[in-house]
């Protein structure tokens, strides 16, 4: 039986292991966030991200199906970012964005908080977090989930 029987699908593309900040993994677990902005993305075949919720939490919190990337300049963004909950004000996103001509807007689909809040540290030894994000090989993606879903998730 799945926890979401509207969206069966399953995840396709690569796993990454995405740094987040609380306040924004936050939003994106509740559903009110549907779009992470991104300076840079690493590309399109990125098909499920597992959120990293940065200090002071560090923990892996989630895990998100991602829809499409949208790649816009700066006025676009913030369109998009007003339309899917962004979580920031322009202000904020003009900083963040800075002098970049173009930057991401990676649109969500379903979201699973994690059962468990899992320590990277207790799954990958000498961990770091990630600056942006890291690639997961499928086996490190099984790993992952098992430990955030004991219980078991369709995904």
């Amino acid at each position: 039986m799945s926890l979401f029987p509207e969206s069966l699908q399953q995840p396709t593309g690569r796993a990454v292991l995405l740094s987040i900040k609380p306040k924004y993994a936050d939003l994106i677990l509740a559903g009110s966030k549907t779009v992470e902005l991104r300076r840079s993305w690493p590309s399109n075949d990125i098909g499920v991200m597992i959120i990293y919720s940065s200090a002071p939490v560090q923990r892996l919190t989630g895990v998100a199906l991602i829809r499409e990337i949208r790649e816009c300049d700066f006025d676009t963004l913030w369109k998009v970012s007003q339309a899917h909950g962004g979580g920031v004000t322009y202000e904020d996103l003009q900083e963040y964005i800075g002098s970049k001509k173009l930057a991401y807007g990676v649109m969500l689909g379903r979201v699973l908080p994690a059962e468990i809040p899992v320590d990277p540290n207790n799954l990958f030894p000498n961990f770091t977090p990630p600056q942006g994000f890291f690639y997961l090989s499928p086996q490190d993606y099984r790993r992952v989930k098992t430990a955030m879903f004991p219980s078991g998730v369709d995904l």
